[in-house]
């Protein structure tokens, strides 16, 4: 088997499903040499020795991959009983593995970086090699997603127990840098052809990295900084809307994410305490734009292929791209306006974000 579809196994086995916390090739079992750091157009006259790994590359890509592929072996291999028996994993083991991901970031080529020094020192070589630049920001979002997923277990509980506020802020941070490297396909030169918002493997890390961002708000919903903290939750919504006008495979993907967010979300707010105190209901998007209310569950049967389906009041125009995106904003702006009356039990959060990867696959 090629090292790239031996690693491909490693990147599913840190993906919730049924294949998750396995992979298919023992390394062990096998003895495959990593490509060497060359250009295509360099094996014509190849003298047998690679270019420096600090030299960019057509195989820099999946050399740089390959380790990330590695890392999410060793999380594998570290946590895979502790999954398979229902046992938690210890709060040491996940800060081991962290250092392990953060090592293998702070070893990319500054060429792969995303610094604002990296990015001025690099811009001619993105605008010759323009694929080096898309390959950047997928390589970074696809550790910063990880990085997250790998914590998002302790998130909330380091919300309120200091012993995992780590975690905490690692998945905070990780969900805004997502959120950042897609703006940067978005705005940055060169242009990506075809746009990010056409991708869902990058629509959907950007889904998962707004829902841990609605998570918090609703958390500390009485936050100094809690309005802009919806405003940052709801710049994510809109890309969201954007890519559903983009590609009708995202959209799809994007609906089925919601039918299992909206699922659990009224599950969580008709458990919660009717004594918990809540926020003034704010709309964000304006005093004056009307808001769809949350579909009834008993009219619907929300699975992971659930679209949204909400009637639009008749004096909304009737194109259906234009009232799903105001739709998707509108159920996001009602999540956040009554977070405070949810029950942000650990388990049932926990089950939110597995459900929601195992959402991720539109047919």
């Amino acid at each position: 088997m090629a090292v790239p579809d031996c690693n491909i196994s490693r990147f599913l086995g840190f993906l919730s499903g049924p294949q998750e916390w396995t992979y298919l090739i023992n390394p062990e079992h096998m003895k495959v040499d990593q490509p060497l750091n060359l250009d295509d157009d360099d094996f014509e006259c190849h003298s047998g020795l690679p270019r420096p790994i600090s030299t960019p590359t057509d195989m820099s890509f999946s050399l740089e991959r390959l380790k990330l592929g590695i890392v999410c072996r060793e999380v594998i291999d570290a946590t895979s009983h502790e999954h398979l028996y229902g046992i938690e994993i210890s709060y040491e083991k996940i800060l081991e593995l962290d250092r392990k991901f953060h090592q293998a970031l702070a070893e990319i080529p500054e060429f792969f970086r995303l610094d604002p020094t990296s990015r001025r020192r690099f811009a001619s070589l993105y605008q010759n090699r323009p694929t080096i630049a898309w390959q950047r920001c997928l390589l970074q979002q696809g550790y910063f997603s990880r990085l997250c997923r790998l914590h998002r277990q302790f998130f909330v509980r380091g919300a309120r127990e200091p012993l995992y506020s780590y975690s905490h802020i690692v998945c905070l941070q990780s969900a805004r840098k997502v959120l950042e490297i897609k703006k940067i396909m978005d705005e940055d030169e060169p242009k990506f052809t075809p746009p990010s918002s056409v991708v869902w493997s990058v629509m959907h890390h950007v889904f998962m990295a707004a829902v841990i961002l609605l998570l918090d708000v609703c958390f500390n919903w009485d936050d100094i900084l809690a309005e802009k903290r919806k405003e940052e939750v709801l710049d994510a919504c809109r890309m969201l809307s954007n890519a559903q006008l983009s590609s009708s495979l995202v959209k799809e993907g994007i609906n089925a994410m919601m039918g299992v967010l909206q699922k659990h979300w009224k599950h969580e707010k008709l458990a919660a305490s009717p004594n918990r105190n809540s926020i003034p209901n704010v709309n964000a998007a304006g005093p004056d734009m009307p808001r769809q209310p949350l579909p009834s569950t008993s009219g619907a049967s929300y699975t992971p292929a659930t679209t949204i389906e909400l009637d639009p009041p008749g004096d909304l125009p009737s194109n259906l791209d234009d009232t799903d995106e105001r739709q998707l904003e509108d159920i996001w702006s009602e999540m956040l306006d009554n977070g405070a009356n949810l029950d942000l039990g650990d388990t049932a959060w926990t089950g939110l974000l597995t459900e929601l990867t195992n959402a991720t696959m539109p047919g």
